[in-house]
């Protein structure tokens, strides 16, 4: 397993989660506001940066379970 790729990821996806928190209360604050416009706009971004969330969560799933198998398959 890329230890380095692995803690790329993770560090991606902390920046992902801020993100995301912004984000919603962005969206909170234009909804209190009346603004339906921008918060529509705001939740389409959100649901984009959620998607990378979600792509950078099955890589790095993808890779312990990868090293889960090959560990399954080594000698002992």
């Amino acid at each position: 397993m890329d230890r380095n790729e692995l803690e790329q990821l993770g560090n991606r996806l902390r920046e992902i989660g801020h993100r995301r928190r912004e984000l919603a209360e962005r969206i909170y604050n234009e909804i209190e506001e009346g603004d339906n416009q921008s918060s529509r706009e705001l939740y389409q971004e959100l649901s984009r940066v959620s998607d990378q969330a979600i792509d950078i969560m099955t890589r790095q799933k993808q890779m312990f379970d990868e090293e889960v198998e090959r560990l399954q398959d080594s000698p002992v």
